[in-house]
């Protein structure tokens, strides 16, 4: 099986050098809300894009894939939706041939957050700079990197791109600029004392189950340690864990996003609400789906959801308890806590990354593409790996156990 497994990673990292380059159009048939994005394919060869959480997504309500700003440059806070995955399928990469086209619309007042007022005047409409994927996906290539991304690591295997070997598949297109004379309408409910800032808190009438209640609560304990952890990481100009993941120049944005996690921890910032129970019905479309979140809309709260694969998951050991140098293993409070980062309302802006992988969120220090300061998982992998080496702070006070040369393992 290893002989087969080195000849498969071989085998996609003879393509690892090639590159992609997608077209896109945006287009608005009424010229105000309604919008159309067509992505083409320009090459010679079949592009494979992997397509979690972007406009390929058959799973998203409210993709992240539209990048609205405002007459004055400013993003506008649209609700999002989110899925988190614990390893590739070959059904998740949409295949376009050499000229194929792929398209989709979208009604902005269905997505607009924050009230009718939000978007008057001058809005422009844009689209990320490119996705993850396989350049020459030839019929063998998909199947080979969706089976090394799985196999690899304990199970279940979060996605992971460097394993896969998936390449970035760069997206040129042009924004649309449109004049809105009225607000889009939007959610226009009004907030109560009762849900105005009470932080992340679990639904009374959801995890009734004794199981479910108390993994639950052991999940959100552990993902509260992870984010006084990564604050920890941030805090620290000399932290050697942190250049793991980010350039010391997004420090003060890593002590932002830090700080927000705590403050919805210590039941003090926006409303998240925790279920176990998966009203949209994701977690039985696909055994690798651990969870999703949903910033507000009207579909319903600010939220967050774990599948029953993801509140099976063991809690994390205690710091340096299994000297964690090969593979750090995956846990429910993981899962929360990438879930949380995934929320625009909780941490201040839309982390749009989607790339996961200790190696792969790694090398995003230096990517234009996917900015690491927008990576959800990149926040993730720091908070754990100070948090299993014992520099997380309290509760533990014991040992501290730095990885050999710096190097840090693969995190699930």
């Amino acid at each position: 099986m290893n002989l087969i497994l080195l000849s498969l990673i071989l085998l996609l990292l003879l393509l690892h050098t090639t590159s992609a380059q997608l077209t896109a159009t945006i287009t608005s048939p009424d010229g105000k809300y309604l919008v159309d994005v067509t992505v083409r394919n320009p090459t010679a060869h079949t592009i494979a894009i992997l397509n979690w959480n972007n406009l390929f997504d058959p799973l998203q309500r409210f993709s992240p894939a539209l990048i609205v700003r405002d007459e004055r440059g400013f993003r506008v806070p649209m609700p999002t939706t989110y899925v988190m995955r614990a390893g590739m399928r070959e059904s998740d990469f949409c295949r376009l041939a050499p000229g194929a086209n792929f398209s989709r619309g979208y009604d902005l007042r269905a997505r607009v957050r924050g009230g009718p007022d939000v978007l008057r005047g001058n809005i422009s409409v844009g689209l990320p700079d490119g996705f993850k994927g396989i350049a020459s996906a030839d019929r063998w290539m998909v199947p080979i990197a969706a089976l090394v991304s799985r196999v690899r690591g304990i199970s279940p295997t979060f996605g992971d791109y460097e394993a896969a070997e998936l390449q970035d598949i760069t997206l040129r297109s042009r924004r649309l600029h449109l004049h809105l004379g009225n607000a889009v309408v939007g959610d226009n409910r009004t907030r109560t004392e009762d849900d105005a800032g009470d932080g992340i808190h679990v639904d009374p009438r959801d995890c009734l189950r004794s199981d479910e209640r108390i993994n639950m609560h052991h999940a959100l304990e552990g993902a509260s340690t992870y984010a006084n952890a990564l604050a920890i990481a941030a805090d620290d100009p000399s932290n050697h864990l942190f250049a793991n993941y980010f350039h010391p120049s997004g420090r003060e944005t890593v002590k932002k996003v830090a700080s927000a996690l705590q403050t919805a921890f210590k039941e003090q910032g926006p409303r998240v609400t925790a279920y176990c129970t998966d009203d949209a019905n994701l977690c039985d479309t696909n055994p690798h789906i651990l969870g999703h979140s949903a910033t507000e809309s009207r579909l319903g709260d600010t939220q967050i959801m774990l599948c029953p694969e993801a509140l099976k998951l063991p809690e994390a050991p205690s710091p340096c308890s299994s000297h964690p140098r090969r593979e750090i293993g995956a846990t429910a409070s993981r899962v929360i806590l990438h879930l949380l980062l995934t929320l625009n309302t909780v941490v201040g802006g839309t982390l749009t990354g989607n790339v996961y992988g200790s190696g792969a969120c790694q090398l995003l220090k230096n990517s234009h593409i996917f900015p690491t300061l927008r990576n959800p998982d990149s926040y993730t992998q720091l908070a754990i790996a100070q948090y299993a080496y014992g520099f997380g702070g309290p509760p533990y006070s014991g040992p501290r156990c730095p990885p050999k040369l710096g190097i840090v393992p693969r995190i699930q």
